[in-house]
């Protein structure tokens, strides 16, 4: 079981899609690979896999050598939709939507007139 999942921890640091594939579809991601449910656990999850690299869950005998700068693991929090960017964002579907229906030149200019004001 280790060896397998020393395998997918070198693919996840190379292979990005697998990396996603291994947290939106892991049964279909991790079907060749022989793993405990706490390797594949790791796997699945990128807090529990950043603290693998960092030598914690309890899976000591791995000896992984990580160089160079690795954002794979992104621990931003997600930004907070603030109220305007709601409104600013219905204000410019709307005008999408108007684009679209114009039935004259001089309704889809206005329209148009009205996105860039709303863009910015």
């Amino acid at each position: 079981m280790l060896d397998d999942f020393k395998r997918a921890l070198a693919r996840v640091q190379s292979d990005y899609a697998f990396y996603i594939d291994c947290q939106t579809n892991p049964g279909v991601a991790l079907a060749g690979y022989d793993l405990s449910p706490e390797e594949r656990s790791a796997l699945c999850d990128p807090e529990q896999l950043a603290r693998v690299f960092e030598g914690g869950m309890g899976i000591n005998r791995l000896r992984i050598t990580i160089s160079g700068r690795h954002d794979w693991v992104n621990r931003t929090r997600p930004k907070k939709v603030q109220m305007s960017d709601v409104g600013r964002n219905a204000t410019v579907a709307t005008e999408v939507d108007a684009i679209k229906s114009a039935r004259t030149q001089e309704e889809r200019s206005q329209a148009v007139l009205r996105l860039i004001e709303a863009i910015g």
